[in-house]
């Protein structure tokens, strides 16, 4: 069922991610001229249930934050040229994590706190990930929450080489460990897991234009530890995927079905914690590139579905029904 579909013309509207509470989701997006640019602002909009029932239904589309609102919240005080994709800190938590831009150009970007009060910004800082003025890190997928309360970003390196790391933080938003999830330089935007208590699948978006492969690791210590990456036999014409652990254990991931293009989204399922996968069925076959899905589970137990549709012209968002999920 298809509960927001929404394009924005002649701006460019991309990179959506879900934000989880009790009684509600909320789906953000940067939107402007073009990526990067000075006017892109981050928009969200609520999808809550329709009169208290079983179907879902998307309010009216708001601005978010812009940069100017970070910049007069940021600490210590500092200068940002442009927004990028922008996710959760945690699942229920108010706080969101922004991928900005003070100097440079997108590769020069740094992971940013924005925590709020109510609906304002309130305080904005920096995650301290790398030794060169916190550049170069961005984020991209959902986090994940230890049992100890902590958070685990799956963040990414994208200058020169470039690689996933999994970044640990505390409640407060301080980095207290980071470990690599993939070598080499072609491996970016991990997109992980949780297959178990200690145990999890990343898988990755392949950056290398000699290869159309996606890559996979596991981990088997909690993250603290990754495997060599894989190439599976899966094509990814260097895009992100989405994935998530349905009730009977399986893996359900959306991804680009197309080795040239990225017009095509297809729904996969993995028995086997993402070494092999099934196509189970194909949402969008059109004009445009479709990208940078994101999944979440809705309070009912069904499953929320968002993408960037037509060139990064529009978001779309489905909910799946659990059971036809199940069934597959």
């Amino acid at each position: 069922m298809t509960v927001f579909d929404y394009e924005s013309s002649p701006a460019s509207a991309h990179a959506p991610a879900i934000r989880t509470f009790e009684d509600r989701v909320q789906v953000v997006w940067f939107e402007g001229t073009r990526e990067s640019h000075e006017d892109v602002v981050i928009k969200s909009v609520d999808i809550t249930l329709k009169d208290g029932q079983s179907d879902w239904k998307a309010e009216d589309v708001s601005e978010f934050f812009d940069r100017h609102d970070l910049v007069r919240a940021t600490q210590p005080s500092q200068e940002i040229w442009s927004l990028g994709n922008t996710i959760q800190f945690a699942e229920g938590e108010k706080a969101a994590l922004a991928t900005v831009v003070s100097v440079g150009g997108w590769a020069a970007a740094s992971i940013a706190r924005v925590e709020f009060v109510g609906d304002e910004v309130s305080t904005v800082r920096k995650l301290r990930l790398s030794p060169m003025l916190n550049r170069s890190y961005l984020v991209r997928n959902s986090t994940l929450r230890y049992v100890d309360g902590s958070v685990a970003i799956p963040a990414y390196f994208e200058m020169g080489n470039a690689f996933g790391e999994l970044v640990r933080l505390d409640q407060a938003g301080n980095v207290v460990d980071k470990r690599r999830i993939t070598q080499g330089r072609f491996a970016i935007q991990p997109e992980v897991v949780v297959l178990g208590p200690k145990k999890a699948v990343a898988l990755s978006r392949n950056y290398d234009k000699d290869s159309d492969r996606l890559i996979a690791s596991w981990t088997e210590d909690g993250g603290q530890s990754w495997g060599a990456p894989k190439l599976l036999g899966l094509p990814n014409p260097n895009s992100p995927v989405a994935a998530t652990r349905l009730n009977d254990g399986r893996v359900l991931m959306a991804f680009n079905d197309d080795p040239t293009h990225n017009h095509t989204l297809t729904l996969a399922i993995s028995a086997d914690d993402g070494h092999e996968w099934e196509r189970i069925a194909v949402l969008e076959n059109g004009e445009g590139e479709v990208r940078y899905p994101d999944f979440a589970q809705l309070p009912d137990g069904s499953l929320l579905l968002v993408y960037s549709f037509g060139s990064k012209k529009g978001i779309r968002a489905h909910v799946l029904n659990n059971a036809w999920v199940d069934a597959q």
